[in-house]
């Protein structure tokens, strides 16, 4: 017996050892296979769809999958990276004459009904307005940030060969996770020692919230940024295809969403004089918003996943602390895995250890 516990934890050492030298191997390609097993796991009905309508072997089946996942989310993600970088070399040239200290000074002091509110204010709270640091902060800020956007889409098309390499990790590991999705499924569950009903709710959960936030959340976040870049391009504004992006993006980020764009612009138009212009631009932003996620999506993902919006922002911004951008998508991730995890053990568990 002693032998045997001796053999067991020989073993066990040296599997970990191998797990810790696959990790250390792979995790220059984390991103790409992560990126793929979420679109994997998104796009895996589409997948078995094609493939049963259409009586085809799988090998077929993936490429097809795989080509017309290219065709709709590749080609136009490298388009949007080229162009988003041009666009933002025009904003960092012109963002330092875009607010001067003559409007700001006419926002504060001028003879409109928002100037006069917050000379009020500022008198009943006896509060000091020093026009020159508030604009050398918002030229600093405006500043920084839009340079760490250059600087960080620039980084990337300049390392174009790391690009290109993990671009076609993830197009070959998607391409696997198509063909042999059910063997590696198998493989999985017989490795892993929670039990194959457990392992196929926490598969389940997995690949719903991908769906939920790569498809409808992706869905979502075009109709807000298109509408609200229209909306931008109509009040005056330039690089309308950068802000475009990036409200995109943002609209993946429960409660604050493109709300991070258009209310500084609507603060823009204010300052420059162009109030009803402002007032406008923000209220149809805002309705525009609240449409989509209060009536679009919960619409489009019906039964799916639903998790506490204020829970889900906490997990997103810890998601992208840690993985940068990358944690839109990998925060809601482990957010509903811990949340399985959680309901399973409170379900099959807890009573045992009492």
């Amino acid at each position: 017996m002693t032998n045997s516990k001796f053999g067991i934890r020989i073993f066990l050492l040296f599997f970990g050892f191998v797990i810790l030298v696959n990790f250390y191997m792979f995790q220059g390609l984390f991103h790409a296979l992560a990126f793929a097993a979420i679109t994997a796991a998104s796009f895996y009905p589409l997948h078995l769809r094609i493939k049963n309508r259409f009586e085809l072997s799988k090998e077929l089946a993936a490429t097809l999958t795989t080509s017309l996942i290219i065709l709709l989310l590749v080609i136009p993600l490298i388009y949007i990276i080229y162009q988003v970088s041009r666009e933002g070399v025009t904003l960092y040239a012109n963002i330092k004459e875009g607010l001067s200290l003559a409007q700001v000074q006419d926002f504060f002091f001028g003879e409109g009904v928002l100037a006069s509110f917050i000379a009020d204010t500022a008198g009943l709270l006896d509060i000091e307005v020093d026009l020159k640091e508030i604009y050398q902060n918002l030229l600093v800020k405006a500043q920084s940030y839009s340079g760490k956007l250059i600087g960080s889409v620039n980084a990337l098309i300049s390392d174009t060969f790391n690009f290109l390499f993990q671009f076609l990790i993830m197009i070959l590991a998607l391409f696997t996770l198509f063909v042999e999705g059910e063997k590696l499924k198998e493989f999985i569950f017989k490795l892993s020692p929670i039990p194959n009903d457990q392992e196929q709710i926490i598969l389940e959960k997995f690949s719903q919230m991908n769906f939920v936030t790569l498809v409808c959340n992706g869905l979502g976040g075009l109709i807000q940024g298109a509408i609200a870049g229209a909306a931008m391009a109509a009040a005056g504004f330039s690089s309308i295809f950068l802000w475009s992006t990036i409200m995109v993006l943002l609209a993946f980020i429960p409660l604050v969403g493109i709300s991070i764009i258009t209310i500084p612009a609507s603060i823009y138009l204010l300052i420059t004089g162009k109030v009803g212009i402002g007032i406008t631009f923000f209220i149809f932003t805002t309705v525009i918003a609240l449409v989509v996620e209060n009536w679009f999506k919960p619409k489009f993902m019906g039964s799916k996943i639903k998790v506490n919006s204020l829970l889900l922002l906490f997990y997103i911004i810890a998601g992208m602390g840690t993985f940068g951008m990358a944690g839109i998508f990998y925060g809601p991730i482990v957010c509903i895995l811990f949340l399985t995890m959680v309901d399973l053990f409170q379900t099959h568990y807890v009573d045992k250890l009492s």
